[in-house]
């Protein structure tokens, strides 16, 4: 220690209580629609039998819509189904240790080919073998992000996995709840750091950051309704 340090210090501050980190509200908002590229790369090309797949949201929702080659399934190609299409549909419930916990509130999947009969629809919903299979095929692409929830059909998003990319604000960002709108993600955050070093690391183009005073209705701006 510096003698400097040294005559600046006080016995007493070692029984006083810590001051309180000041933190303010932050709206962060993930613009889905421009994150095709990242899909692509990071879980398109992790799985052969996933031939698109594009994340998007609506009304609260976040929703999965995509194209899972079949060929591997006997059945399938004993009715002759190449692919099919899937749609997932996705309701953020709660946000704990910032992790979000979505649950699946709608599933559907029908056959890429125009039929009188679609088999893959009327087996789809009596069979969940398949909806295991195609979840299972975006989930192992991206384990450290995405994972499965002891709860039946309840799928947990890290989102500590994109805080700690960026070391100066990993550990001091509190989530506390998401929003899915508009084509976009609105994370509601409480931070006492600044989090331009987000923007800085992944760029404007898929993040954006509003500072949100204190005495704002924060569920309603978050809606865009104030």
């Amino acid at each position: 220690m510096l003698l400097t340090d040294l005559l600046r210090f006080n016995p007493l501050n070692l029984f006083l209580p810590q001051k309180a980190v000041l933190k303010s509200n932050y709206k962060v908002t993930i613009l889905l629609k421009n994150l095709r590229t990242v899909i692509r790369t990071e879980i398109i090309d992790q799985d052969p039998d996933l031939e698109t797949l594009e994340i998007t949201s609506d009304k609260g929702e976040i929703i999965l819509t995509g194209v899972y080659l079949m060929s591997w399934l006997w059945v399938a190609r004993f009715f002759g189904v190449d692919a099919v299409h899937f749609r997932v549909r996705l309701k953020p419930v709660i946000v704990k240790d910032n992790r979000a916990h979505c649950k699946i509130v709608g599933y559907r999947v029908w056959d890429t080919k125009p039929r009188k009969f679609d088999f893959v629809r009327w087996f789809g919903r009596i069979e969940p073998f398949h909806k295991k299979k195609v979840l299972a095929s975006i989930l192992k692409s991206a384990p450290e992000l995405l994972s499965l929830t002891g709860l039946q059909w309840e799928i947990k998003f890290n989102m500590n996995y994109f805080l700690e990319l960026v070391p100066s604000i990993a550990g001091k960002i509190d989530i506390q709840y998401i929003v899915a709108d508009h084509e976009e993600l609105y994370v509601f955050v409480r931070s006492g750091t600044i989090l331009k070093p987000l923007v800085d690391f992944f760029g404007p183009e898929y993040v954006r950051i509003d500072y949100i005073e204190e005495d704002r209705d924060v569920p309603m701006l978050l809606w865009g309704k104030s």
